[in-house]
């Protein structure tokens, strides 16, 4: 039988795992930008 302290766990492991590689996308700067700008849909007629 799955005790519930094995499934608390399990999730405040998953939150340290997730608030580890935040910090860690932040400290490496994050996402490279993207080289490709989505066109002006703006002016299209339709």
């Amino acid at each position: 039988m799955l005790s519930i302290w094995w499934v608390i766990v399990a999730f405040v492991i998953g939150g340290f795992a997730g608030v580890l590689v935040m910090a860690l996308m932040q400290m490496a700067g994050g996402l490279p930008e993207q080289s490709t700008h989505a066109p002006d849909l703006n002016g299209v007629p339709w």
